[in-house]
């Protein structure tokens, strides 16, 4: 499904795995390469940051690792064959998306992720600012190359927006919500938000870019400065995540849901999402461009476009515009 990984995460899977100490001769049979290899990718990983101990005639075993989303420890914990491989990561990049636009340009497979420890012109939709300190969200883009038609596209939002909300159920037992199309939220603040874009010819999609920004170990304070009623999952845990960790988790999520999404069960899909719909009820306004809409949402239609019930009782679809909660009088 995807490229395959590197040597590093391979090393680092079995040292995962391993009970005890493994050694060097033993992975390097298994990976069918050479002690010496071995040696060289395990200096690597330390140089990186891992605390990995050695013991002669024993082997190696990993001590600790650091939190910082890195290749080879994303990589060592993805689903085999599953998206989210070859992945990049970057100290510093202007916009994950941007750069993922420019990979998936110049050929980067479908599957393939990048990881910034921080973005100096992160963006989200209607080309609103994502500003984080370094270290303190996960902020990743996807690369997909699916074959879908254009007005099909929007269901990539949806999926990443549910494999958020999975990862986060899955790690945490925290009960996330979606605002829909692309925002996903816990008690009732924002904490993640989803920007899709894509590239196509003859109204066939040629690649996807999936950019996620998560609010991970961001504190009280800083959340302060966002501008809007916000969280992180530090905050709202009482504890700091491990964003490598977390990151695999949600690419392990996109891709399960991504291979009932290319198989047909969008209904299955739907339901899942709509159990987890913020706006399931209530009153919404929504605004796009100069128009504007007010109504009580009732659901999704099959193409995940969002469904109202005007003030007059009519059934309005929403396909494109900012939903607020708390519409004008």
């Amino acid at each position: 499904m995807a490229g395959g990984p590197s040597t590093a995460s391979r090393v680092l899977r079995l040292l995962l795995a391993a009970d005890g100490p493994c050694s060097g001769q033993e992975m390097g049979t298994k990976l069918g390469v050479s002690r010496a290899a071995i040696s060289k990718t395990i200096a690597g990983l330390r140089q990186a940051g891992l605390v990995i101990e050695s013991s002669p005639r024993r082997g190696y075993r990993l001590a600790s690792e650091p939190e910082t989303p890195l290749a080879a420890r994303v990589e060592a914990r993805l689903t085999p064959g599953g998206l989210g491989a070859p992945l990049t990561y970057f100290p510093r990049l202007a916009s994950t998306n941007l750069e993922a636009r420019r990979s998936a340009e110049a050929g980067a497979p479908h599957g393939a992720c990048l990881v910034a420890d921080y973005q100096s012109a992160g963006r989200g939709r209607l080309d609103r600012r994502w500003i984080a300190p370094a270290g303190s969200c996960l902020l990743f883009s996807l690369i997909l190359r699916p074959k879908l038609a254009i007005y099909q596209v929007f269901g990539l939002t949806l999926l990443a927006s549910l494999a958020l909300c999975r990862a986060l159920e899955q790690l945490g037992g925290l009960e996330p919500m979606i605002k829909w199309p692309n925002d996903v939220y816990l008690d009732q603040r924002k904490l993640a938000g989803v920007l899709t874009e894509f590239a196509s010819r003859a109204e066939q999609v040629e690649h996807v870019v999936v950019g996620v920004g998560l609010n991970v170990n961001l504190r009280r304070s800083q959340l302060r400065k966002l501008g809007q009623p916000a969280t992180s999952l530090a905050t709202a845990s009482g504890r700091p995540w491990d964003r490598g960790v977390l990151l695999a988790e949600v690419l392990n999520q996109v891709t399960r849901l991504y291979q009932d999404f290319e198989q047909g069960r969008h209904d299955q899909l739907r339901a899942a999402y709509e159990r987890r719909f913020l706006l399931a009820g209530r009153r919404v306004r929504v605004v796009d461009g100069d128009s504007q809409v007010t109504g009580v949402a009732q659901g999704l239609n099959p193409d995940g476009s969002l469904v109202l019930r005007g003030e007059d009782g009519r059934t309005i679809t929403i396909r494109h515009g900012d939903v607020s909660l708390r519409p004008a009088d």
